[in-house]
């Protein structure tokens, strides 16, 4: 009996063994994404890592796919993290998550790619008014229910992060960009903070408060009740010159509506009435997302289908414009570095990102600062200059397109060769297409814009004053 027992034990043994040299070969025979994806276009690039329009080869259909060095070990991380959060939401106002894959050098991730453009680029001067805006919000609030509903906290909710999949009116808007979100649930505490000046709630801020899941679940009612004030006011509720206004004015929670005999903008009292019941101190006063889509502005039963103003729409845009060249130049300058270069830049950067999240927060900047004999109202206003997507933190492709953007402006000479960079028909003349064809990243709209906010003579085109000009521009404050 003894002996007999032995055989099938050896064969098990034997199946065993093949079936992990047939795992082998076949994982060694599974193609990377980057060999089962043509690259269409290059979407947007930092130096740990890069978005493409990729199309199937077999299939011909197009997606997005955001690729992550291997490199950076805190990319990982966010991989993984991304990758759950993506893969447990399925819902139309959600980017639509398609597969996550990696090989020796990167990891992938692989989402539908949406062409329609960001939320405000909907907003449109004569065609815009509380019933537009109120339908926006309920897509915002269709996703925020869901995310929730899953114990899912998105926790930077901005107009940036709310894109539709085609450029048509019957698009679906989608919520993007889950790199700060967390699942959690109700009492469950998390330590991070996370957030965009303007849009952050007052809790956030403090941090006395002891933030449990249900307590980021209100934070991000209070950045959706921030958006709403902004597409029916024209500007945010809670504004200021630098980064520390806006948060005291946030800490303070007042606020106040246009006066219409001064501002010609008529707000409905239902619209203001949902705004209140968002922008409450209290997070547990707040609205949910599930009453807030009861409310009846989102409902459709209250929201006027009456223009709003033309400096609604100018307000906006005014908001939205900051001196995007010297910034775009700089992320053109920062993917040219030397290797050497590089390294200085990654290994100073690490010196500081004290928990290497990847991130500089403002204490690890004011540590920074402090090392240089700088003041903490310097640090701030350095965090201000540097935080480009305004999360309220530094990554390591901020910090490296500042430093390039910083070395070029501090020098006439090299400001010259950037000029000449672009100027590729030696014209003395910087026009979109060839900023178009250098800045990959940019869309024709944003690259319109951008020469819009230099071109001081409006003749649709950078001369080199103008550039230098906008090289040498003061810092930008948000």
């Amino acid at each position: 009996m003894g002996c007999g027992s032995s055989v099938p034990v050896q064969d098990q043994s034997n199946n065993d063994q093949q079936q992990q040299s047939s795992a082998a070969v076949a994982a060694k025979k599974k193609k990377s994404p980057s060999e089962r994806y043509d690259t269409i276009k290059l979407l947007g690039e930092g130096a740990s890592c890069h978005v493409l329009a990729v199309k199937d080869r077999r299939s011909g259909k197009m997606f997005a796919m955001k690729v992550m060095t291997k490199k950076e070990s805190f990319n990982q991380l966010l991989w993984e993290n991304e990758k759950m959060i993506l893969s447990k939401l399925q819902h139309p106002n959600i980017l639509e998550f398609v597969e996550a894959d990696e090989d020796i050098q990167n990891l992938y991730l692989l989402t539908v790619l949406c062409t329609g453009g960001e939320l405000f680029d909907r907003v449109k001067n004569g065609s815009f008014s509380e019933k537009v805006a109120s339908i926006l919000a309920k897509q915002m609030l269709l996703a925020l229910h869901h995310c929730h509903s899953h114990d899912v906290v998105h926790r930077d909710l901005k107009p940036e992060n709310f894109v539709f999949e085609e450029d048509t009116q019957s698009s679906p808007m989608k919520l993007i960009d889950f790199g700060c979100a967390k699942v959690v649930r109700n009492n469950e505490v998390v330590l991070d903070v996370a957030g965009s000046p303007y849009y952050c709630a007052p809790e956030v801020l403090n941090e006395a408060v002891q933030r449990t899941g249900g307590i980021w679940k209100a934070a991000d009612l209070w950045s959706i009740g921030v958006i709403i004030f902004l597409l029916v006011c024209g500007y945010p509720p809670f504004n200021g010159r630098d980064q520390e206004q806006i948060f005291r004015k946030i800490k303070k929670g007042k606020y106040k509506f246009p006066k219409e005999e001064e501002t010609g903008i008529h707000l409905s009292d239902s619209v203001k009435d949902l705004i209140n019941r968002l922008l409450v101190m209290k997070p547990e006063s707040r609205l949910t997302a599930k009453q807030a889509l009861d409310h009846p502005w989102i409902t459709g039963e209250a929201a006027p289908d009456v223009l709003l103003p033309a400096s609604v729409i100018e307000g906006l845009n005014d908001f939205r414009s900051k001196c995007r060249l010297k910034k775009a130049v700089g992320r053109i300058l920062a993917n040219r570095m030397t290797d050497d270069d590089k390294e200085q830049m990654k290994t100073l950067f690490r010196q500081f990102d004290k928990n290497g999240d990847g991130q500089l927060g403002p204490d690890e900047i004011a540590t920074m600062m402090a090392s240089l004999g700088k003041s903490n109202d310097e640090a701030d206003e350095l965090l201000a200059e540097l935080d480009e997507d305004g999360d309220g933190t530094v990554s390591i492709d901020e910090f490296a397109a500042a430093q390039a953007a910083g070395r070029m402006a501090s020098s006439a000479q090299e400001i010259k060769a950037s000029f000449d960079m672009f100027d590729k028909d030696n014209d003395g003349f910087v026009t979109h297409k060839e900023i178009e064809e250098i800045c990959s990243f940019l869309s024709p709209e944003a690259t319109k814009q951008l020469i819009q906010e230099v071109d001081n003579n409006n003749d649709g085109k950078i001369n080199f004053n103008e550039w230098l000009n906008a090289m040498q521009a003061l810092k930008t404050k948000k």
